[in-house]
């Protein structure tokens, strides 16, 4: 019997199914044939199986099965407001591609001697994102959503508003217990603004829960529950949401202080880490146990959602913080994975975390400007920053200069690329090559995320001239981007230099679909960062993977009773937890580790920074900082400082 576990990946632009087999001990060696006989990729003489037998007795492995995956393209999220648009149109295609998955399951089962299993369904979203639901459990209204991608001037006035207020202490001391910002992009001034604006509109709103949690209440029956906040919101989850201690594991006090009790007594009543076992122990709606498989569903276990910037390090391997994921779907993000258990010290003997590795109450964590810091379990932070227009920038200038068609976006890729040869020309002891365009672009077409976090930022475009051909604007939108990716690496770098007091070794682990399609700009980001890139082709799609493998580290079906315990949290409760296995050993003989030895790989999979790069790249920054500090002023015309 196959033992699959289910995953859907909920995105701001398409919403994705994907189904993964669990890997065994007694699985390796057919698995490793099976990979060299479908030509499965291989870097360095390695495959992931040799984590298995290299670096623990028990890993949490996973193998994408071919074809049982689906996906639909939908805008999820309006750019400006940040509501959830369409979704009951969202729910019913989340329905759809799970019936897809599962029926390329049973197609297969009945073509082939695999015998399938589902006993696990993961979840991760964009994030932040909550509903407001009605007491029946239904969602009151699209404006009774809120997203990341709020950037009305309504929410931006009220963060000024809250500076105001607030002492420079008091948001210092928010900022490093949550690890978010003041701004927009979070919930607190998203609810006090709509809570102040919308009263009757909020009277009708029982309780604010993910589409993670509404995706599972509609699959288990549980829809009650939701309205009676009987469900709980995942660390990861509550952690996005800017109202979470993340060295806790609680709400923050002084955050949840700012909000009305009306409000606040709607939040969801508790918080966990995602795989809270009274979730675990769910089971199949009747609706829909009806018509799907049924023996593929005999028993299945369900958790609660994940931040998709979580899973997509762990999809790509990042669990250790030398090896920085960088993500560029619609939005762009750079991130790192660190230990920092909730837990005490007493335990962490029994949940294998090394013994120089102190617990979040106690560690002497500084969050830096600029940076966000998020819980992604009981065990481990993610650390970074994000853009909130990432490919969606490129999408943009694409529509606007008519370059939907692929053949016309090519030949602007091989314009870049001829330019970036050009910018190689260029070393410290010779003249910097003039620039190839004079554009600087910023953009923050959306408003600005990190690092500078200001309220009612918008893009903008400097330099036109009568000479500008759509290729140098193309050219400045990539550069745009890249420099923002730069300036929140720098800060990570500084964290990794603080902490372990060096930065040697770090690479940048790339991942989602433009940098998947585009290998130049995979270049520009080594150039630009001054540090090798990999794509590694063995991990793409890596938000998906990257719920299997966290939700495989815990699923006690799958692991022999022996290894599970009952370990204390620091409030004195108990919980189960299976013997895990830290994720900090998914990177141990790991494929990509060629990366540390500096051999090149083929097929534009391996970059390094090209001789003379830096010379073009810091001029660009000087540039565009100087344009961002100069317009700054006119994002939001008060008097007051905003974080920078």
């Amino acid at each position: 019997m196959e033992e699959v576990i289910l995953t859907v990946d909920v995105g701001s632009s398409s919403l994705k199914c994907s189904a993964y087999s669990i890997i065994h001990d007694d699985d390796h060696s057919e698995r490793r044939d099976q990979n060299l006989d479908e030509g499965a990729p291989q870097l360095k003489e390695h495959n992931e199986d040799t984590l298995q037998s290299q670096s623990s007795p028990v890993m949490p492995l996973v193998q994408a099965i071919p074809g049982a995956h689906a996906s639909r393209a939908m805008r999820a999220v309006c750019p400006q407001t940040g509501h959830i648009e369409h979704l009951d149109h969202l729910l019913l295609a989340a329905d759809e591609c799970l019936e897809s998955v599962l029926s390329s399951l049973q197609r297969q089962q009945q073509e082939t001697s695999n015998n399938f299993i589902v006993v696990a369904v993961g979840f991760s979203s964009f994030s932040m994102n909550l509903v407001g639901l009605d007491d029946d459990g239904e969602p009151v209204s699209e404006v009774a959503t809120i997203s990341y991608a709020c950037n009305t001037s309504e929410v931006v006035e009220e963060v000024e508003r809250l500076k105001r207020e607030m002492s420079e202490e008091e948001q210092r001391s928010l900022y490093q217990k949550t690890g978010a910002p003041m701004h927009s992009g979070y919930a607190l001034a998203q609810l006090r603004v709509l809570y102040g604006t919308q009263p009757i509109l909020c009277n009708r709103i029982h309780a604010w829960q993910s589409i993670s949690n509404l995706l599972i209440a509609r699959w288990t029956g549980q829809k009650q529950r939701l309205a009676s906040r009987g469900f709980p919101l995942s660390y990861s989850e509550a952690s996005w949401t800017g109202l979470f201690n993340f060295r806790t594991g609680t709400y923050e006090e002084s955050a949840l202080a700012l909000l009305s009790t009306q409000c606040r007594a709607s939040l969801p009543a508790r918080l966990c880490d995602f795989d809270d076992e009274s979730l675990t122990t769910g089971c199949w709606d009747p609706k829909y146990a009806a018509k799907w498989p049924s023996q593929l569903l005999s028993r299945t276990f369900f958790y609660l959602g994940l931040g998709d910037g979580a899973c997509a390090n762990i999809g790509s391997k990042c669990t250790v913080p030398y090896r920085i994921a960088c993500t560029i779907g619609t939005s762009a993000a750079a991130r790192i994975c660190l230990p920092f258990p909730i837990i005490t010290h007493s335990t962490n003997n029994d949940l294998q975390l090394p013994t120089s590795v102190p617990d979040a109450e106690t560690m002497d964590f500084h969050v830096p400007n600029g940076l966000f810091c998020y819980r992604i379990d009981r065990y481990h932070i993610l650390l970074g920053g994000a853009l909130t227009d990432g490919g969606s920038a490129i999408e943009w200038i694409r529509e606007l200069l008519g370059l939907e068609e692929s053949i016309k976006f090519k030949e602007c890729m091989e314009f870049v690329e001829a330019s970036i040869g050009k910018q190689m020309e260029a070393t410290p002891s010779t003249p910097p090559v003039p620039l190839s365009t004079p554009l600087v672009t910023v953009p923050f077409l959306s408003g600005e995320r990190s690092t500078g976090y200001r309220g009612g930022a918008t893009g903008v475009l400097f330099g036109l001239t009568r000479e500008t051909k759509a290729m140098d604007l193309v050219q400045s939108c990539l550069e745009g981007v890249t420099l923002r990716l730069r300036a929140i690496v720098q800060r990570i770098l500084q964290v990794l230099d603080a902490t372990a007091k060096t930065t040697k070794g770090s690479q940048i682990i790339v991942s989602g679909k433009a940098l998947e399609a585009n290998y130049v700009w995979r270049q520009m980001i080594s150039n630009c960062t001054k540090l090798p890139v990999l794509l590694d082709t063995y991990t793409m799609d890596g938000t998906s993977r990257g719920v299997a493998i966290l939700i495989r580290s815990r699923l006690a079906a799958a692991l022999s009773p022996t290894t599970r315990t009952t370990t204390p949290t620091a409030t004195g409760d108990s919980f189960a937890v299976v013997h895990r296995i830290p994720l900090e050993a998914l990177c141990m003989a790991d494929p990509t580790n060629h990366v540390d030895s500096g051999e090149e790989h083929h097929d534009h999979h391996y970059h390094t920074p090209q001789p003379g790069s830096d010379v073009y790249w810091k001029k660009l920054e000087d540039q565009q900082e100087s344009v961002i500090t100069a317009v700054s002023r006119l994002f939001y015309t008060s008097h007051h400082s905003v974080q920078t």
